[in-house]
């Protein structure tokens, strides 16, 4: 599997040879295809590999005692550690969407996956509401949408153009947005 998973990260699935992969595995052919019979089947292995790599991404609180103010900050700073020391699980994700236009079966997963980091961050988006953390006007559903939305385009953004991505005063900006205090800051 992490052959497999270099190997996306490295060319795309144009580079996905199951030859290949058994190769730098150490494996013969053979034996890849008694745990994976096709392509397809490495492929979905691939993604359950993704899913263990944002294992964060789940339906409870990071941590009880966490604020929804820390939580908030925690998403922002998890994936930008993510992209600086694992940048290939976001090459592979954003390989796996493009794949999922045409293969309902990772649609499905990707989407299980989103439902799951939405329900995460609508989680704690509505105890920062309930406890008076985060605005009590918040359109959450909206909210947790430009959330992720942001979460992916970041990404994306910091792939292409890194230096054109204030990260920092990104985030404080959406923090302004959702608690509704603090100083606007000027541009460096």
């Amino acid at each position: 599997m992490d052959e497999a998973y270099r190997l996306i990260s490295e060319g795309g699935f144009e580079r996905l040879r199951t030859r290949e992969v058994a190769s730098r595995a150490g494996v013969n052919t053979a034996t890849l295809h008694y745990y994976f019979a096709t392509k397809e089947d490495l492929i979905r292995g691939v993604v359950e590999r993704l899913f263990q790599e944002l294992a964060m991404v789940d339906e409870s609180p990071r941590d009880e005692s966490s604020t929804p103010l820390e939580e908030l900050r925690e998403e922002f700073e998890d994936s930008r550690y993510r992209f600086q020391e694992t940048p290939e699980t976001y090459i592979i994700l954003y390989e796996l969407s493009l794949r999922s236009l045409r293969d309902e079966t990772i649609r499905d997963m990707l989407q299980e996956l989103d439902g799951r980091w939405w329900r995460h961050i609508e989680g704690y988006l509505t105890k920062g509401v309930r406890e008076g953390v985060f605005r009590s006007d918040l359109d959450i559903p909206a909210a947790v949408a430009t959330l992720m939305a942001f979460g992916k385009g970041s990404i994306w953004q910091s792939m292409n153009n890194p230096q054109a991505f204030p990260a920092d005063r990104v985030y404080a900006q959406i923090e302004r947005w959702i608690t509704g205090k603090g100083p606007s800051t000027s541009p460096e």
